[in-house]
């Protein structure tokens, strides 16, 4: 660790010390880089929103269509939603990686990560439909709204799913010889 203030006694030397105490427990990092990936999506639906409404796209892409069962399901997605939430996957999974849960990069693991965004696309998917459709709330702030909605789910899922088992099971058969 690189200390920006050298004199620990200092007003940001001790806010430094603070930061990167609390940037030392694994909770905490989740849900920093967590609210940067979020950020990333929102922003990245934000402009992709903007597309659709410049281009005069349908943002409930199905509502006007002659077919009844398209209607009722394309009515419920939020297609600017989808795209940026499926543009954030790798994005996600390597800052989780990397950086919230220090765990070298893979490809493999990749592959397996977007298991981890099934309920949290869910979650968010819901609570647009809930917030916009129900609510009536305005969509910029309701994409802000829905992505902390399932924050404390996804902490537990993300964990399972970055970390490699090789590290559970030794940990598993270390604490068997004890």
């Amino acid at each position: 660790m690189n200390k920006i203030f050298k004199n620990e006694k200092s007003f940001f030397g001790k806010i430094e010390k603070f930061f990167w105490t609390c940037y030392s427990k694994e909770p905490l990092r989740f849900l920093f880089w967590g609210g940067i990936n979020s950020l990333i999506t929102i922003l990245n639906t934000y402009w992709i929103r903007a597309i659709f409404v410049a281009c005069e796209w349908n943002i409930k892409a199905f509502e006007n269509s002659s077919n009844e069962m398209l209607v009722i399901i394309g009515n419920k997605f939020d297609w600017p939603f989808i795209i940026a939430f499926l543009i954030g996957i790798p994005i996600a999974y390597t800052t989780h990686a990397l950086f919230s849960f220090k765990q070298k990069w893979s490809f493999v693991r990749l592959l397996r990560y977007p298991l981890s965004s099934i309920p949290n696309f869910i979650l968010q998917l819901f609570a647009i439909w809930l917030l916009e459709v129900v609510l009536q709330l305005n969509p910029y702030l309701v994409y802000f709204l829905a992505a902390i909605f399932p924050l404390p789910v996804m902490f537990f899922i993300n964990k399972i799913l970055v970390s490699p088992l090789k590290k559970k099971k030794e940990s598993k058969v270390e604490s068997s010889k004890n």
